[in-house]
């Protein structure tokens, strides 16, 4: 999006409420977010409510835009400076709020990339809580799930291994001699199958203090992908494993966009509806 036409969506409230009405009903058709209903009728302050299971919505309910205070204006700034990579401190002296808002309203986001990705919900049974105030799956995330990455014309692609763990990358290393290397704690490695590197980060994979992934010269650092998310991973500090499934699923989407869309593409995200936590397991 150029400049001329952000600055016409944050002229006025109504015009970027409009922007993202245009993603969250397909032709203006609205229907009930519980029972997918489409008849409906309008009850006080603007809202609707389901002639077959009663609920009462508003245009944004239940989709992850709506878990923050923010106007559609303000929205509309945060994923500009997101966009931009504008550190958190100075979004919120910029946009006049809170710096833990900005945070929170950040995390919304990835939550929202997180939930448009086709393996997201191997991700939730893995224990990522999809979305804001949801419950807890009852796992508890220790250790990041284990990634294949794979760059093809250009596109990143990266995806959950869901029948490998970060002691299956210790025993490939140790046993089967597959290189290691790592930035900060995250660890990636030489080729696998079709992948060119797997990725992972927590604790599993510093079992000893003797462990090391000092490996030199991996493939992996010549793909385009990976050495944006090295340079992404120098400027974060303290990357925990439960969020490292959200970082890297925004800096797909960025890598993917880097020639534009990106805003518009969060932007479709975010007016999202939040997934229904899994059980357990499930």
């Amino acid at each position: 999006m150029d400049v001329i036409g952000f600055n016409d969506l944050v002229s006025s409230e109504s015009a970027a409420r409009r922007f993202f009405l245009g993603f969250c009903w397909k032709n203006h058709q609205r229907f009930c977010p519980r029972c997918r209903e489409r008849t409906l009728y309008r009850v006080a302050g603007g809202r609707r409510r389901c002639t077959r299971c009663g609920y009462t919505f508003h245009d944004f309910s239940r989709r992850f835009i709506a878990a923050s205070a923010f106007d559609c204006r303000q929205w509309l700034w945060l994923l500009k400076f997101f966009e931009l990579g504008v550190p958190p401190r100075d979004v919120a002296a910029q946009m006049r709020v809170a710096y833990h808002t900005v945070l929170k309203a950040q995390d919304l986001v990835r939550r929202a990339i997180v939930a448009t990705a086709l393996d997201a919900g191997v991700l939730y049974r893995a224990g990522l809580r999809p979305g804001p105030g949801g419950k807890k799956t009852g796992l508890e995330m220790t250790d990041a799930p284990v990634f294949g990455i794979i760059e093809v014309g250009g596109v990143a692609i990266c995806d959950i291994m869901a029948d490998i763990t970060p002691e299956d990358l210790l025993l490939f290393k140790c046993n089967f001699r597959l290189r290691t290397a790592s930035v900060g704690g995250v660890v990636y490695t030489a080729p696998y199958q079709k992948y060119q590197t797997l990725v992972c980060c927590g604790p599993a994979l510093w079992p000893a203090r003797y462990m090391r992934h000092e490996d030199r010269n991996l493939p992996a650092d010549a793909s385009g992908f990976w050495t944006f998310v090295k340079h992404r991973l120098a400027l974060v500090r303290g990357l925990s494993p439960g969020h490292f499934p959200l970082y890297l699923k925004e800096w797909e989407l960025r890598y993917n966009r880097r020639e534009g869309g990106l805003l518009e593409a969060m932007a479709k995200a975010l007016c999202g509806f939040v997934p229904e936590t899994p059980a357990p397991g499930g």
